[in-house]
């Protein structure tokens, strides 16, 4: 629904909804990520019913939306409507950088993912030293690569981007598709794995180097593909990776995302550093499109009965001609 459509008094309503502390608080906090109600209540140091309360009223006043997924319910600021995220922003935009409340709060939210941060580098680097551990996580291998490839099938590519490239895998299965491979990790034991396994194959056009991938500091429009295998599910913030992504591909560029189907197995969380249970088509489409990105093919590899589902999904930035239409 668009602001041209809200009548006075459902507008008024709206902007008296955006306007209490607590809840500018919340909208704050979910511009940082997907929080569940527990983690918003950690950081604000509110009750939880007090929270809850709070996020009813902005999921009424459609600022916010929430989903579950496995036992685990997820709260987010909706940008589905321009006009409506707009206004969102826009008041957003306002909240004083120096202010006592906000900066606890972002101080008490670095703490939280610090820790998480520390349990999924410790467990990369347990699982870069034991290759059956990365071979249980990321099962069945052969048949994921054989779609990947044939995704990829009208190369070769001048440029090829693989974001949180962990082992180097995705690098070595499109070695001979791409012209220039450049893997991005923060983690420096994987970092350790890539650069061996690249060494040992032989490929002087790939090169992997350190660096954040909601933020790689290269250059904008620089790829013809990029690639994110196996990472999504580990972020809090999903749209930020797509974001870079979406900004270092050409016009016409292709995203490849490799990761689990929407899924229950709980135990994830714990023994692998999951954030996310996998993704459904719906939420795959609602990212890309945010992004300037239309979700074209999807594909899906069945694994074991003990782990979930494998997709890959394919988006295509979009090409705009003189007037501004899509092409």
């Amino acid at each position: 629904m668009g602001l041209y459509k809200i009548a006075m008094e459902s507008l008024a309503s709206f902007l008296k909804t955006l306007g209490h502390p607590d809840r500018l608080r919340i909208m704050a906090l979910l511009l940082q990520g997907d929080f569940t109600v527990s983690e918003i209540t950690q950081v604000l140091g509110l009750s939880q019913p007090r929270v809850t309360q709070y996020i009813n009223a902005l999921e009424k006043a459609q600022v916010i939306e929430r989903f579950k997924e496995g036992s685990w319910v997820f709260s987010r600021l909706r940008r589905n409507d321009p006009k409506l995220w707009a206004l969102v922003t826009a008041v957003l935009s306002q909240l004083p950088g120096d202010d006592t409340v906000l900066r606890a709060d972002k101080r008490r939210l670095d703490e939280i993912k610090s820790v998480r941060a520390d349990a999924a580098n410790a467990f990369f680097a347990q699982a870069s030293n034991d290759e059956n551990q990365l071979g249980i996580e990321y099962l069945p291998r052969e048949d994921i690569d054989a779609e990947l490839c044939d995704m990829l099938s009208s190369g070769p590519y001048e440029m090829l981007i693989d974001l949180g490239t962990g082992s180097g895998r995705v690098l070595n299965v499109l070695s001979d598709k791409i012209t220039t491979g450049i893997g991005i990790d923060n983690n420096r034991d994987m970092l350790s794995v890539a650069r061996h396994s690249l060494s040992l194959a032989a490929h002087p056009h790939l090169r992997v180097q350190q660096g954040d991938l909601h933020n790689t500091n290269l250059k904008s429009a620089l790829a013809n593909v990029v690639t994110l295998h196996q990472v999504l599910h580990y972020l809090e913030r999903p749209d930020g990776a797509i974001r870079e992504a979406a900004r270092l591909l050409t016009e016409g560029g292709q995203l490849i995302i490799i990761d689990f189907a929407a899924h229950d197995f709980e135990d994830f969380r714990e023994r692998f550093a999951h954030r996310r249970l996998g993704f459904s088509d719906e939420d795959m489409q609602s990212l890309l499109k945010i992004h300037n990105l239309t979700l074209v093919e999807t594909r899906i590899v069945k694994t074991r009965s003990s782990y979930p589902d494998v997709k890959l999904w394919r988006g295509v930035k979009h090409i705009y001609d003189l007037k501004g239409a899509i092409s």
